[in-house]
């Protein structure tokens, strides 16, 4: 298992590389998208100019860290979603299409660099994120 975690972690950063040299600011892609699925999301936001970029560093952070088996990943997911309860009922299925979303940006990004393996990484670790938020939700 311990290969699998790195090769996963590897092909993430690989694709990370891919998503840089487009040189495209992957944040307000992310946001746009997200706000014209949920336009009333938009209220949740009082600093979108600070809290839009540190909710997609969070997104990778938490992604890449489960990949590398941090051991902190679950308590501070559990933190997540206590903290984003404060902002008012989000439904639990909008944190899965939230991460969907990211990964989906990240690979029109990359273009034609993103390869399977890393649709494969990135997904396996969206599955593993989405149940450990729907256990603390």
């Amino acid at each position: 298992m311990a290969a699998t975690v790195l090769d996963a972690r590897a092909a993430m950063e690989q694709s990370l590389d891919a998503v840089a040299e487009a040189g495209i600011d992957i944040v307000p892609v992310v946001f746009a998208r997200l706000f014209a699925a949920h336009p009333q999301d938009r209220a949740m936001f009082h600093n979108p100019g600070a809290s839009e970029g540190a909710m997609v560093t969070e997104i990778m952070t938490m992604l890449l860290a489960q990949a590398a088996g941090e051991p902190w990943v679950p308590m501070m997911m559990r933190h997540q979603v206590a903290t984003h309860h404060d902002h008012g009922l989000i439904p639990v299925e909008r944190y899965r299409q939230t991460l969907d979303l990211f990964i989906d940006v990240l690979a029109e990004t990359a273009g034609p660099r993103w390869l399977p393996a890393h649709e494969q990484a990135w997904r396996g670790e969206v599955d593993r994120l989405s149940a450990l938020i729907e256990k603390h939700y």
